[in-house]
């Protein structure tokens, strides 16, 4: 009896720290992936709180009707993703009508473009301003609202007068 009762007691020791392995790593894990969720998190709000936007002018060029809106980078952080660029304008007490990104240096209708001033490298830098290069959908008026909506978040929102250049 004596014999049997070391092996069962010997085989207990054995699953219990097998089972006390396999709780371990599963722990481990989870806490592996909160660390990096968090981590994840704290890094996309410190890039939104680095990131401001200033709208400094606007004026409508009276030849081809297209808007060009320049907007200026007064944060600490770069931005670089053009294409989530949300952009809208409308007139001053109005809705606003939705623009989307083309890469194309003539949008089309409905459409904004980017040039940078300052070298085209594919960067918002801070301090670097931006022109977008708006075709209108629509016809305005010559006090406009501006709104620029990044994927972060960070939105950028003005009312300006385009005069006619």
């Amino acid at each position: 009896m004596g014999e049997s009762t070391v092996i069962v007691h010997g085989i207990l020791i054995i699953v219990s720290v097998v089972l006390a392995g396999m709780l371990a790593l599963v722990v481990f894990n989870k806490l592996g992936y909160i660390e990096s969720t968090f981590s994840q998190a704290i890094r996309e709000k410190a890039d939104a709180v680095g990131l401001r936007l200033l709208v400094v002018n606007a004026y409508k060029n009276s030849t081809t009707g297209n808007i060009y809106v320049y907007v200026k980078n007064v944060g600490s952080s770069r931005f670089s993703d053009y294409q989530s660029i949300d952009l809208y304008l409308g007139n001053y007490s109005g809705a606003l009508d939705y623009y989307q990104y083309t890469t194309n240096t003539t949008p089309a209708s409905g459409y904004f473009t980017i040039n940078e001033l300052g070298g085209q490298d594919g960067i918002w830098e801070p301090g670097e301003t931006l022109v977008f290069l708006v075709n209108p959908s629509n016809t305005y008026g010559d006090v406009i609202r501006v709104r620029i909506v990044l994927p972060n978040g960070v939105t950028a929102e003005d009312v300006v007068e385009v005069p006619a250049g």
